[in-house]
């Protein structure tokens, strides 16, 4: 039964609203990229409620890097702490709202994380917006450090911290139980859905949000007393104190410094770190050492221990310099016995053990130095 709201107009008249479904997908769509703030972020996070930028809409996933846009995504958009939020809006009298839709949002989580490229997401959102800075600086409410947000959007993305919205104009009781489930199991990816509701009078529409699937064991996973996340990112001295071989944690403070030297980043994440460089050649900062201080354990891509390398931007549109940086890198730790190749798709890359790395300490500083002077020798991009 379709439900009724009131209007008070202004003769202090009760006027009746019905509600109504939306006639086309599409003014669905238009709405949400038009007004993100109808997908009511205070209600995903009371605490902190979500604010959004629209990156575009029908944006493309490839299924293999490189590859051609296999997918379309109804809307990305991306929230003040750099979350990558993926968007599918169907009408409720779709057949694809009750099953069809969570199995291609699984795709194209799944393959986003893998084959976006940052620079391509953030060209897109500057080629739309019409002053990007102003609508970064409405989004964080703040003067924005614009490097650091799209690499924090690098980060969550290759991190699979994602959010993952379904929305309609009705939610059947089979998505909402989905949503739940998966929303306890995955505690890197928020999933959720966002109920819209049309209702039209003499006076005009109006537009209920209502979100779904923000269970309370969800919320305590993801926020402690003062309603901050759990989830940080590791100090310095976390960092090094995790290490049980003391030498495997001089090692990494070694590198890390020779990464500082050369005027380098040294990235905490929540379980270890990455050693990168900005250059003019790209957009990005430059990715070329994975340190976790737990043995044997990693997270990204396939890294652990300490893990040598680089994206593979001979399959990408990179500059040629670049793309010899990549091989050489690469190829020095070829002949070392104690380097394996874990290589995946896109990435090519060598992990080292802990007491490898601490016994080949100045065999590898010094070859992180060159790579670093040779990144720092790039040329900007020709326009």
């Amino acid at each position: 039964m379709a439900e009724q709201i009131f209007h008070l107009n202004e003769r202090k008249e009760l006027e009746p609203m019905s509600e109504e479904p939306f006639e086309l997908e599409d003014t669905l769509q238009e709405l949400v990229a038009a007004h993100p703030g109808l997908l009511s972020g205070e209600q995903m996070n009371p605490d902190n409620p979500r604010r959004f930028i629209l990156i575009g809409r029908e944006q493309g996933i490839a299924d293999i890097i490189g590859g051609s846009n296999r997918w379309s995504l109804d809307h990305l958009l991306i929230d003040q702490d750099a979350v990558p939020t993926l968007v599918e809006a169907k009408r409720q009298s779709s057949s694809e709202i009750r099953r069809q839709i969570v199995g291609q949002m699984m795709d194209y989580a799944a393959h986003a994380t893998q084959t976006w490229n940052v620079g391509d997401i953030r060209e897109a959102f500057e080629s739309r917006a019409d002053d990007p800075d102003a609508e970064l600086a409405v989004l964080l409410q703040e003067e924005p450090d614009i490097e650091k947000f799209w690499h924090d959007v690098e980060t969550n993305l290759r991190a699979a911290r994602l959010r993952l919205l379904f929305v309609a104009d009705g939610i059947p009781d089979e998505l909402t139980r989905v949503v739940e489930f998966l929303n306890k199991q995955m505690p890197d990816i928020e999933v959720l859905a966002v109920e819209i509701k049309q209702f039209k009078g003499d006076s005009g529409s109006t537009l209920v949000p209502r979100v779904i699937g923000r269970t309370a064991a969800t919320a305590q996973q993801e926020r402690n007393a003062s309603g901050q996340r759990i989830r940080r990112r590791l100090t310095r001295e976390q960092f090094l104190a995790q290490f049980e071989d003391v030498n495997a944690a001089h090692a990494a403070q070694r590198l890390m410094d020779v990464t500082e030297q050369q005027g380098g980043i040294v990235f905490f994440g929540d379980s270890g770190i990455s050693l990168r460089y900005r250059t003019p050649a790209v957009r990005s900062p430059i990715s070329v050492a994975w340190i976790y201080p737990t043995a044997g354990r990693g997270s990204w891509m396939n890294t652990r221990d300490f893990t040598f390398g680089m994206v593979d931007w001979g399959i990408y549109d990179a500059p040629a310099e670049l793309t010899g940086i990549c091989e050489k890198w690469f190829s020095q730790f070829g002949l070392d016995l104690f380097a394996d190749d874990i290589s995946i798709e896109g990435l090519r890359t060598w992990a080292i053990s802990h007491q490898a790395a601490a016994a080949n300490i100045d065999l590898l500083c010094d070859r992180l130095d060159r790579v670093l002077r040779e990144l720092s020798e790039l040329q900007p991009e020709e326009s």
